[in-house]
């Protein structure tokens, strides 16, 4: 198992391919594993890393708080660590949050984003919803209902795929609950769309129209607050997009770094 220490964190990573890099992050509950099977596909093209992010995984748990400046500081120090420069940042929710703040914190870092499935802004109903989350996973751990993947999927797709929901709910059970609550409250409360604008790497935003955790709207605004972002609304996708539509996501995310590598040596 590939391990690298980024100033006392031990990190758990996965390294292939070659050609510019592609740094991908998963999402709260999640781990590299999430993109298994993306990640073969996307490193025939470039040099993909992907890790555990801190509580996640293999990755080290250290006790909390958490915070999402210092998980963008974390990717920073992983991508220094491997001497990579830049990379072409793919996040999708928690992780799409990390690179926004990635790309804000330490821009030389973000050859371009992708973000899915993501938002700049918590309005304040979310932050009490993930605060009293985090609560009770850290009180009393994972609960059948608090497993339940079902609504990170779209209906037609949860329907279509039960073995596919089963599994997800099964990863967000094996959870570490103390380390799941902090990351959680990490994400409850944030608001920078206002600094958006202050983002000079392009930017493709993936959005579901069936996402029923991160709804279409956060994907159009930040698509008005960053200077050089698209957007592309996805049918049939709810909020695990590269897992329900992956043929899309694949070919959206290759067309745009090809597009970004071609225009910039």
């Amino acid at each position: 198992m590939p391990m690298i220490d980024i100033g006392g964190l031990a990190v758990h990573f996965h390294d292939e391919g070659g050609g510019t890099p592609v740094l991908l992050l998963h999402g709260l509950g999640q781990d590299a594993g999430y993109w298994d099977v993306e990640a073969p596909v996307l490193a025939a093209h470039h040099r993909v890393l992907r890790c555990d992010l801190r509580g996640f995984g293999a990755t080290a748990k250290p006790a909390g708080p958490y915070s999402l400046t210092q998980y963008a500081a974390d990717v920073a120090n992983f991508l220094a660590a491997l001497e990579v420069d830049c990379a072409h940042v793919v996040g999708i929710s928690m992780g799409g949050v990390i690179a926004q703040r990635l790309a804000l914190d330490d821009p030389r870092r973000v050859r371009s984003a992708v973000l899915v499935s993501t938002s700049s802004e918590v309005g304040r109903a979310s932050t009490s919803v993930w605060q009293r989350l985090a609560d009770s996973v850290e009180r009393d751990g994972f609960d059948e209902h608090l497993a339940d993947a079902s609504r990170a999927f779209s209906t037609g797709f949860a329907a279509a795929h039960p073995d596919v929901v089963a599994a997800m709910t099964q990863r967000n059970a094996g959870n570490d609950p103390r380390a799941y609550a902090a990351a959680a409250r990490a994400v409850s409360d944030y608001n920078w769309t206002s600094a958006l604008g202050g983002i000079a790497a392009p930017v493709l935003i993936l959005q579901g129209l069936e996402d029923r955790l991160t709804p279409p709207g956060g994907s159009v605004k930040m698509r008005r607050a960053i200077p050089r972002a698209r957007v592309l609304m996805i049918e049939q996708a709810g909020h695990n997009l590269p897992l329900e539509r992956p043929e899309v996501f694949r070919a959206a995310v290759l067309a745009f770094t090809a597009g970004v590598d071609f225009a910039r040596p």
